[in-house]
């Protein structure tokens, strides 16, 4: 009788599963089944007081803002709320009907650390599921110590994998709560239980993403399972009407209009909207498009399966749902959904699952190779946590806990009625409100009075520097806006609109810089009389008066400005901080009275901008393409003689004639 494969069957006798006569688990494992739920309870804790640290220091992006905003409106009976960060209406943004009855927990805890907190247990939920899982078919397998090496190797899986720590620094996502519903899904359907089918309707409530699993895990059904294959392919059905009727409802949106968001593969060149036959007709007659763009991204794709054991791919209940995701965050534009995030959650957790099973098989077949690479998985996965854990923090809590204060104090300030625009880094804890939008494009101006708040220095921040700095200036220029705070690094306006005013254009920055915005070390701002008086002034002390006044700007010959008076010497330089590499200075011994000193800077060279992508077989990439040099100006004094700045400026110049 031939040894069957790692899937060849879906469901199996209660012997088979590691139960006794009774039902009860074996001996065998449980112990470590105690150890496994101590550790992950721990690794709960540790993601509560993580997302609690994130919510305190105002770490949340405009996603955290989408969902909070729809939270808070629903649980006070809007019931339809708009999403102003997206502009349409919120479940349009990818049909997550699940946040209605969500929205009922508001008034348990009312704060949007709830939703954090929701997600840490979503996702540390899905990992004891998989948890559990993984031992049944350790027990399946190798019966005795081989079974506790199998557990407790997919144990390590589950909890050192450091992506699933930023999945869940990232905002709040539906996938957290998702990713709970596929895996007791899957194990319940695994486990041939009649309560799986209690799972789809919430799994199918938290939108689009989540009917993709759906779909993934029927075919794999379909395909491995004996006895099972009507279940399968009732599951694909419904993951697959899901995705389509959302798509024809326009329940997409955020989605990048769901399947349309891959007619770029399907047909090159094409602007219109394609039907799904034309859509799979194009993407098998351009397999290269495809294969070129998974290839492009083999750096990421790397990172989410190795970290996750790789070898669970040959697990064939789960392969399609892995192959779904892969391929639904990898062949979109970009590297967005291809970096390791909370897109690839059903790998991080469902993925050690298969690993274990074909482990054991290569266990039960040849003992010495199975543990062998079941060491080589182990160890590697605790090298991924090794190179990238440390560099959560640096990440994603990147505002000092002054500014976070400073921006508390504000947010207690600001009556719900109000509109609030902010910088997008820390956008997320002002969303309990009807108008809240981050600090970028075109926006819409409603009667009543609007709050602006800067942090450009704080958080993940997409607007420049030079474009908060301009706007701001406006603000306080002809905007006639009232100065609320200049503290820490943040800078909030309150503005009552004219009549007539019904949108405003971020500026992008390409103009003079009000130096008021960016005092040095040695500089402190004096913010009296008429705003176009405002500016830097010395403090005593040697250093920087004014510094951070920054453009980004594509490599070439520039012409630096600055607006001064100096009663003694002075300099000022001008730096490439993509590379940290000064490309001019003007020492001066003083001026007579205001003058623009002007210098010409050769800014050439192109530097690679410092990003950090791991070492060695641990690597990942974030980011796409080459950025623009970050070109600053900086103007310094040895602390003898009073100095102030009042603007700054850098247009596209020519190199110095020779004659």
């Amino acid at each position: 009788m031939t040894d069957p494969g790692p899937a060849s069957t879906l469901t199996a006798p209660d012997a088979a599963r590691g139960r006794g006569a009774h039902g009860a688990p074996r001996p065998v494992l449980r112990g470590v089944r105690r150890i496994g739920v101590l550790v992950l309870g721990l690794k709960l804790a540790g993601f509560a007081w993580w997302s609690t640290q994130l919510y305190r220091h105002f770490a949340l992006t405009p996603d955290f803002a989408q969902y909070q905003q729809a939270w808070y409106l629903i649980a006070h009976g809007h019931l339809n709320p708009y999403d102003t960060v997206g502009n349409f209406r919120f479940w349009q943004n990818h049909a997550e009907f699940i946040m209605w009855p969500l929205a009922l927990l508001y008034w348990i805890f009312p704060s949007g650390l709830q939703l954090l907190l929701l997600q840490d247990i979503g996702v540390v939920g899905a990992e004891l599921v998989a948890f559990l899982w993984l031992c049944q078919l350790a027990e399946r397998y190798r019966p005795g110590r081989d079974a506790r090496w199998l557990a407790g190797a997919g144990l390590v899986l589950l909890v050192v994998n450091p992506w699933s720590w930023w999945a869940v620094s990232f905002d709040f996502h539906a996938e957290c709560l998702a990713v709970l519903f596929i895996a007791l899904l899957a194990w319940d359907l695994w486990n041939g239980r009649r309560r799986a089918w209690v799972w789809v309707l919430p799994l199918l409530a938290c939108g689009d993403v989540a009917g993709t699993y759906v779909f993934g895990l029927g075919i794999g059904i379909l395909i491995a399972g004996k006895g099972s294959r009507w279940r399968g392919a009732v599951m694909a059905f419904l993951g697959v009407f899901a995705v389509l009727f959302i798509s024809v409802i326009h329940g997409n949106l955020g989605s990048g209009h769901g399947l349309q968001a891959y007619s770029y593969l399907a047909a090159p060149g094409s602007t219109g909207a394609l039907t799904l036959p034309q859509l799979a007709a194009g993407l098998a007659t351009h397999p290269g498009a495809v294969l070129v763009k998974l290839w492009s991204k083999r750096l990421d794709l790397w990172a989410n399966l190795a970290a996750s054991g790789g070898l669970g791919l040959a697990f064939l209940p789960l392969l399609p749902l892995m192959v779904v995701v892969i391929l639904a965050n990898n062949l979109f534009r970009g590297f967005l959904f291809s970096e390791p995030l909370f897109q690839s959650l059903p790998i991080y957790i469902l993925l050690p699952v298969g690993t274990v099973a074909v482990l054991g098989w290569l266990s039960r077949r040849r003992r010495w190779l199975g543990l062998l690479l079941t060491a080589v998985v182990t160890v590697q996965a605790i090298g991924w946590s090794m190179v990238w854990s440390p560099r959560t923090p640096h990440q994603w809590l990147r505002i000092p806990g002054p500014t976070a204060a400073t921006l508390a104090a504000i947010e207690a300030r600001i009556p719900f009625s109000d509109a609030v625009f902010t910088s997008q880094g820390v956008v997320g804890r002002f969303a309990n409100r009807i108008d809240v939008r981050p600090l970028n494009g075109h926006l819409p101006i409603q009667p009543g009075v609007d709050w602006f708040i800067f942090t450009p220095w704080a958080g993940i921040e997409t607007q420049k520097t030079a474009a908060a700095m301009a706007f701001a200036g406006q603000l306080a220029g002809p905007m006639h806006a009232t100065l609320v705070t200049d503290t820490d690094g943040v800078w909030v306006f309150r503005w009552h609109p004219p009549r007539g005013v019904h949108q405003l254009e971020v500026p992008g920055g390409s103009g003079p810089l009000p130096a008021w915005t960016a005092p040095g070390s040695a500089g402190r701002p004096v913010l009296t009389g008429p705003s176009s008086g405002w500016h830097v002034t010395s403090t005593g002390r040697p250093g920087y008066v004014a510094d951070r006044l920054e453009w980004d700007r594509w490599p070439g010959w520039f012409e630096a400005s600055v607006q001064l008076a100096a009663r003694g010497p002075v300099n000022v330089e001008v730096w490439n901080n993509t590379g940290d590499v000064l490309l001019a200075r003007r020492s001066l011994p003083g001026t007579d009275g205001i003058q623009i000193i002007t210098l010409p800077v050769d800014a050439l060279t192109g530097y690679p901008a410092p990003l950090y992508a791991g070492w060695g077989p641990f690597q990942a990439k974030f980011g796409d393409g080459i950025k623009p040099q970050r070109i600053e100006i900086r103007v310094w004094t040895p602390g003898s003689a009073t100095v102030n700045v009042y603007q700054a400026g850098l247009a596209s110049g020519h190199p110095p004639s020779t004659g």
